[in-house]
């Protein structure tokens, strides 16, 4: 596997105001890693030596509260980061970080990230600008699935927003496969609740599922499901 290509990122725009050399020491310093589905990255309060790059694949973020149940706060995938938190702030991660997919990730050295902003003013300020597109992406969960609508309501915004975030294959299913009690835990549910309600979207025609594979049957259909409540 060659180096990384450090413009495919959405969030690796502040790569832009690299120097030449900055981004050579970056390229040469960058190390890709294959994890499969279920591997954990790092685990909350890690203190992190390194930013990591999906390159391929996807990963989610969670917490686990005092009863013992996950609580799954973020899903990232192809061209977003983990870990700039802790790199930058050197406190411990907030979450732990897992591949829900077989993902190629990128690892890049705190030392060369810190060397960077303490010589580069530029990079600093596009390094915020990264900050800002997990704004948006928190934003447009709440549009979608994490508010107080009916739980069929939130569970058809999630499959909707999953299909926009990690796309669809050639045949229709969303490209990434989440289990039942994945869905639960970010929508806030049981997994008998979740199963329950699949199965009525299922039934009026707005998707359909085999395993843990499952598809929009009509993306209008379901935005006016979701939307004209």
């Amino acid at each position: 596997m060659g180096k990384c290509d450090l413009y495919i990122g959405k969030q690796f725009d502040f790569f832009k105001s690299m120097t030449p050399n900055e981004k050579e020491e970056f390229r040469q310093n960058s190390a890709p890693f294959k994890v499969k589905k279920g591997d954990i990255i790092f685990f909350k309060n890690e203190h992190l030596k390194k930013l990591f790059f999906i390159f391929e694949g996807a990963c989610k973020f969670s917490i686990i509260d005092t009863n013992g149940k996950e609580h799954i706060t973020k899903l990232l995938g192809e061209g977003e980061l983990m870990g700039r938190r802790s790199v930058i702030t050197n406190k411990g991660a907030l979450v732990t970080a897992t591949a829900i997919a077989n993902t190629t990730l990128y690892s890049f050295d705190k030392k060369a990230i810190l060397r960077c902003m303490n010589k580069n003013n530029a990079f600093c300020q596009d390094i915020l600008k990264g900050f800002i597109e997990d704004i948006d992406d928190e934003v447009e969960k709440i549009i979608y699935f994490q508010n107080y609508r009916p739980l069929k309501i939130r569970l058809a915004g999630l499959l909707l927003y999953l299909s926009k975030k990690f796309g669809v294959e050639t045949n229709g299913w969303i490209s990434v496969s989440l289990r039942r009690q994945d869905i639960a835990n970010i929508l806030g549910t049981v997994t008998e609740s979740c199963i329950r309600n699949l199965s009525v979207l299922k039934k009026e025609g707005l998707i359909s599922c085999l395993g843990k594979k499952m598809r929009i049957l009509d993306n209008n259909k379901l935005e006016n499901f979701i939307f004209d409540v």
